[in-house]
């Protein structure tokens, strides 16, 4: 009996519709590249089940399943569903972790870095929002984060480090002067004082801080999911998208365009995007850099830089 007709049946997740929820988050979880849960280092089949039953079993459980019921008809439509909902959940907590760390690393350089101060007792944000020491960011902002984000994309000389769920500390996503500089960008722009939450948003969409690196032992796993090869094709490809993806949004606007055409000569780089020699090779430079740091450990590293280039370049005014 299928996963999909067990559960119509019993109205429950028994044993088949079990393994195949179990076969879900660990393909979900490699191809997304999520974080394992609290207490677990790798994708593990112990991290695989916690997570599996936790999607249901959690306070918006309930509405999970009745979403799953409604909008599944047949196994097909099933396995979707399920993957979205197992997506959805795994993206939650991952921002939910992430942003707490990256909150917890800007109070700590912006607590040592003198620019910057809390807003002090009796003022409007007191003790919770962030100014700038010279006194040109008075009151509260409430203007568009969209706004702030471009005003922190401005600063391009900055130093990308990539968060790693296994270092002995929490990692930093940029070097201390990075974040600060951004920062400071942000708050000159805001003309007002901003919340460390706020900060935190516009500092995770400028290092397109996201899930963590993942690493699954397959042997840990595939004895307890018969079957999963295949979804290896797939789950090779949503991994190539993804690494793809996470370099395209470490990239501005004119760093993607140079990365279009960044296996040709600087020459060939100026002509296509327009940009003096000089500069079209200080931003191939600063590409390659980049890409480096967010790829380098992938193996599957070369796919992933050929789908972001493709990606970048740009289609012709007719082509739909």
């Amino acid at each position: 009996m299928s996963a999909w007709a067990e559960l119509r049946r019993d109205g429950a997740f028994g044993t088949t519709a079990t393994v195949e929820l179990y076969r879900c988050v660990r393909a979900v979880a490699r191809a997304g590249n999520f974080p394992p849960p609290t207490g677990h280092q790798q994708w593990t089949m112990d991290a695989i089940m916690e997570t599996a039953h936790e999607v249901f079993a959690d306070a918006k459980g309930p509405q999970r399943l009745v979403e799953l019921a409604m909008k599944a008809h047949d196994d097909d439509s099933f396995r979707r569903v399920l993957e979205q909902v197992v997506r959805n959940f795994l993206r939650e907590k991952a921002r939910a972790t992430t942003k707490g760390r990256l909150i917890r690393r800007l109070r700590e350089v912006l607590d040592d870095d003198a620019r910057f101060r809390v807003v002090a007792d009796g003022q409007p944000g007191a003790g919770r929002n962030i100014e700038l020491a010279d006194g040109t960011t008075p009151g509260v902002w409430n203007g568009r984060l969209s706004d702030l984000v471009t005003a922190a994309y401005k600063v391009t000389d900055v130093t990308i480090v990539r968060w790693r769920f296994d270092a002995r500390r929490e990692s930093p996503v940029a070097d201390a002067q990075s974040l600060a500089d951004v920062c400071e960008a942000t708050l000159r722009a805001a003309g007002a004082s901003v919340a460390v939450a706020e900060l935190a948003d516009v500092v995770a969409a400028r290092f397109a801080v996201g899930p963590t690196p993942v690493v699954t032992p397959v042997d840990d796993v595939d004895a307890w999911l018969p079957g999963v090869d295949s979804i290896d094709l797939a789950e090779a490809e949503a991994d190539v998208r993804a690494g793809a993806q996470r370099l395209l949004g470490q990239l501005t606007s004119r760093e993607q365009l140079v990365l279009a055409y960044l296996d040709q000569p600087v020459r060939q780089i100026a002509d296509h995007t327009g940009l003096g020699k000089s500069v079209a090779a200080q931003i191939a430079a600063r590409v390659k850099e980049i890409a480096g740091q967010v790829l380098g450990a992938e193996p599957r590293r070369d796919d992933m830089l050929s789908l972001a280039r493709a990606l970048a370049t740009p289609r012709p005014p007719n082509d739909h």
